[in-house]
Formats: structure tokens, C-alpha cells, sequence
């Protein structure tokens, strides 16, 4: 990628005009491309991603679109695809995924600013936020949550890049960031913190900020679950997770299987005993499980039950220690936070706090 000279786009068609002629005439159209999903009827093409070769040639500029053009194509996938029904979800990811892979490899080769891969990536590290958690009970060969996770790091660690050289800039003489471009920044900030929990990268990072982030209430509300897990008080983890907005408490709920974990761990050094047991609301209340959940925990993990499941028995010497830790699942206060939004504005960062 390295090696391709800069080049400016002036298509301004979603798909340039070479290739929804080659893959008309070859029928590589996606379903979605498809007029109305009728075979054979083309509708709004979409530019596929594709591979460099090492000896690629400088890609002409008829091929490559513009700045407004990939904002309007990021602004489509993510309105009119994602809310497209007549295929299961993972479908539409798959598409939306190689689509938005284009669009970044655009950015790369056009070289654009800071601030214009600011504006077209942040609503690529929403969609793949919100969809590792969407599609988090899906079989492998549906959803590779590996694929995503890599994905959005690298999409993160762009963003990031490009916040810190705005931050240079404004010290000098550049114009500041707006009220929007501000809060869009917090908001993607707090994401990163919740997405990297655990690791050291993100605690460094969330210290040596800006004061006008640090200072922020979406970003304090993160970074201080993010200090609660790193001290090993995952009571207090758990209880912030469903403060935090939509998308970064779907991004929780990726690790809450690893922190429940942890946390019965714990219970079984804290109340290891042969007569006493603890009520098993109290444990509901403590790892935000509903009791069938909290059921398949204890058979999973080797904890005994009482006859009528209203308290859990723990002893330290029969925790399944070597037992893989569960699978994530869909959770019920996250997919009613979810259900209060219009998820397209979300993903376009316009609706950033409920």
C-alpha cells in the first residue's frame, strides 16, 4: 500500500463505471446490488474490495471517488443496507463489511487529512462495534469474531492517530474541532477504552489525554470501569457497564462472560464454605444474569446449587478452573438500550448518548 502514489479521485458514481460494467457483463453483482433483489436487474453498485498487486500501476483517478462521494457511499451502507431485511444480518455485514474495506483503502491511497479520515472511519468503528455484539452467537463459519475484532482495532488505532496529530495542530495555529467533532471524539475515545479493557495501552492513553477528554462524562464513566477492572473490583465493572451508551455497552458485552468469570472465581475463595451459601438474587443482582443464565454458569463452572436454586454453594476446590470461559451472548439490557435508538443515526454518530 506503501508504494502507491497519491492520486485524487474524481468519480463521483458509488461504483465506478469499469467495474459495474465488468461485473454486470460477468453477473458478480452481491444481492444487494440487485434491483429490488431481482436476478439480472442491476440496481445501486457498490465498488468491491480488492487486492493491490505488488506491481499495481497508479490507479486512475475515474476510478477512485471522491471525499463527498465515500461519505455518501458510507451513508447509504449504512442506512439503506443495514436496514435492509430481506437477508439475516450476517448477509448484510459481509457486504457492508467488504464495502467499508474499500472505502478505507481509498483513504489510504488518496492520503487524506486527519480530519477527513476522521469523519469517513468513525462510522466504520460503530458498525463493526455494534455488529460483533449483533452477531456474537453466530457459528463460525457466519461471523468470525477474530476478523472484526482485528479490523476494528486497526480502524481505532487509525482514528487515534489522527486525534493526537489534531491535537499537535491545534497547538499551533489550525483551527479547533467543533462542538460535534468533539463529542464524536469522547464518545469513540470511551469505545476504545471499553474495546482494549485490561490492557495497558488503553490505561496509558486514557492518563496522557486532554483534560477537555479526560473531563468528559462518557469518557470518566469508561475509563473509571476501565481502573475498577485493572484493580480487580469487578463488582463495581459490572454495575457501570449499563450506564454506558448503546454501541460501548454493546462493546461490553463482549467481556462480560470473561468478568462474570472472574468474579465467581473470587466468590469461591471469599465465601469457600461446607455450611453456608450465598442467596442466589444476590448473585443475579451482582453479574446482571437472569436465572437461567446464572443456571448454566454453575453446571459450567462445577458450582453447587441447592435443591431449590434460591442459593449457590461455593467451594474453592470444585471450580472448574480449566473449563473454556462461556461464549458471549446477546443480553437482555443491552438489546433494550439498543431498541431505543435508530440505529442508523448511531452508527453515524448522531445520536451519541442514551
Amino acid at each position: 500500500m506503501e508504494n502507491v502514489k497519491f492520486v485524487r479521485g474524481s468519480c463521483e458514481r458509488f461504483c465506478p463505471d469499469a467495474e459495474a460494467k465488468m461485473r454486470i457483463q460477468k453477473k458478480l453483482l452481491n444481492f444487494f446490488e440487485y434491483k429490488d433483489g431481482q436476478k439480472h436487474v442491476p440496481g445501486v453498485l457498490v465498488k468491491e474490495f480488492t487486492r493491490s498487486a505488488a506491481d499495481a500501476k497508479v490507479p486512475n483517478a475515474r476510478d477512485m471517488r471522491t471525499e463527498p462521494c465515500l461519505t455518501r457511499t458510507v451513508e447509504y451502507l449504512l442506512k439503506d443496507i443495514f436496514m435492509d431485511e430481506r437477508k439475516p444480518y450476517h448477509f448484510v455485514y459481509d457486504f457492508i463489511f467488504d464495502r467499508l474495506r474499500s472505502v478505507r483503502r481509498e483513504i489510504v491511497i488518496q492520503q487524506y487529512n486527519a480530519r477527513q479520515t476522521i469523519r469517513l472511519i468513525e462510522p466504520m468503528i460503530m458498525f463493526m462495534a455494534y455488529s460483533r455484539y449483533r452477531l456474537c452467537e453466530e457459528s463460525i463459519d457466519k461471523f468470525d469474531p477474530k476478523i472484526c475484532n482485528q479490523h476494528l482495532q486497526e480502524c481505532l488505532n487509525v482514528v487515534l492517530c489522527s486525534y493526537d496529530e489534531l491535537d499537535e495542530e491545534s497547538q499551533s495555529l489550525t483551527k479547533k474541532p467543533t462542538i460535534r467533532e468533539a463529542e464524536r471524539r469522547y464518545f469513540i475515545e470511551a469505545l476504545y477504552q471499553i474495546f482494549n479493557l485490561g490492557t495497558p495501552e488503553a490505561l496509558v492513553r486514557g492518563l496522557t489525554l486532554p483534560i477537555q477528554v479526560r473531563e468528559n462524562e462518557i469518557f470518566k464513566l469508561a475509563f473509571g470501569i476501565c481502573l475498577n477492572y485493572h484493580q480487580g473490583n469487578f463488582y463495581r465493572v459490572i454495575k457501570g457497564l449499563p450506564k454506558l451508551p448503546h454501541i460501548i455497552c454493546a462493546v461490553a458485552g463482549a467481556k462480560l462472560q470473561t468478568i462474570r468469570r472472574r468474579l465467581l472465581e473470587i466468590f469461591t475463595h471469599a465465601y469457600n464454605s461446607k455450611q453456608l451459601t450465598v442467596p442466589t438474587g444476590y448473585l443475579l443482582r451482582l453479574t446482571l444474569l437472569e436465572p437461567k443464565s446464572l443456571n448454566e454458569q454453575c453446571r459450567h463452572y462445577n458450582i453447587a446449587q441447592t435443591s431449590d436454586r434460591k442459593a449457590v454453594h461455593f467451594i474453592k476446590t470444585d471450580f472448574k478452573i480449566d473449563a473454556e470461559t462461556i461464549k458471549a451472548h446477546r443480553e437482555t439490557f443491552i438489546d433494550e438500550k439498543l431498541s431505543r435508538t435508530y440505529l442508523p443515526e448511531v452508527l453515524l454518530l448522531k445520536k451519541l448518548w442514551i
